[in-house]
């Protein structure tokens, strides 16, 4: 890959774990970056090729691709004055290219909904790019981000988020269900067999089978027989409406989504 240059404002959980990932696969890439606490970036700096930046003023105004994954609600009070053929990557959940585009004055601008398993190149990212560019730069940027994991393009904003709260936080209501298994079993067993390393092996093995042809459905129903014991469990489960229970989830995180593009 060409060596390229990208700035990155905002070093959190998903600017950090795009910057690894990416860093880490192609050395090449040199990072700038800028946190107004400075703490993050420097610390995000000693891992790849990096540097910090003290102030917002020291970002160049000449780089590759910029990335903004700082809160959504933090855009109203950032202002930085991109040069017009500056192309951007939106990691900012909910809000709309048009609001981007009218807040920072320039055209090429993407969203990308990454999760935290970007970070080890195993990532559900959800990309959406409009007609503002050209071939060649959606394949450079879809060549960079394919170290962060899988990208799926999305055909509209509203795709993308509404499949938000599943892929972008689908990462913490997976580990949520881990840590009641552990605490669970740890209780059952007061503390006598390896909770943590038992279900976290448990999880892995259900992925990897989850990336073979079969169905969601088959792979539970193969695990499942009549009035045996995963059949008591999800009997459970099912009386006591789980899927209506996710399905209220996923309404609040969608609807969240839809405020913060206000």
């Amino acid at each position: 890959m060409t060596k390229l240059k990208i700035g990155l404002f905002g070093c959190g959980n998903m600017g950090s774990a795009l910057a690894l990932a990416i860093g880490n696969t192609f050395p090449e890439i040199e990072f700038f970056l800028y946190t107004p606490s400075q703490f993050k970036a420097i610390d995000l700096a000693k891992k790849i090729n990096a540097k910090a930046l003290s102030t917002l003023n020291e970002m160049p105004r000449d780089l590759n691709w910029y990335i903004i994954a700082f809160k959504p609600q933090s855009l109203e009070d950032f202002n930085f004055n991109f040069h017009e053929k500056a192309k951007l990557l939106s990691v900012l959940a909910g809000v709309k290219i048009s609001k981007l585009q009218e807040h920072f004055k320039i055209k090429k601008i993407a969203r990308l909904m990454p999760n935290t398993p970007s970070s080890i190149g195993l990532g559900a990212n959800l990309l959406y790019m409009d007609s503002a560019f050209h071939s060649d730069e959606e394949n450079e940027l879809r060549e960079i981000l394919k170290a962060s994991g899988k990208i799926f393009k999305m055909g509209s904003q509203k795709d993308l988020d509404l499949t938000t709260a599943f892929s972008g936080s689908g990462p913490a209501l997976v580990f949520e269900l881990a840590r009641i298994f552990e605490e669970e079993l740890t209780i059952m067993t007061q503390g006598r067999v390896p909770a943590r390393d038992i279900i976290a092996q448990t999880f892995l093995g259900s992925a990897h089978l989850m990336q073979s042809e079969n169905s969601f459905l088959d792979l539970r129903n193969q695990v499942t027989s009549k009035k045996g014991v995963t059949h008591e469990a999800l009997k459970v489960l099912v009386d006591n409406d789980l899927q209506g229970l996710f399905n209220s989830a996923f309404s609040a995180a969608y609807k969240r989504t839809l405020e913060l593009s206000e």
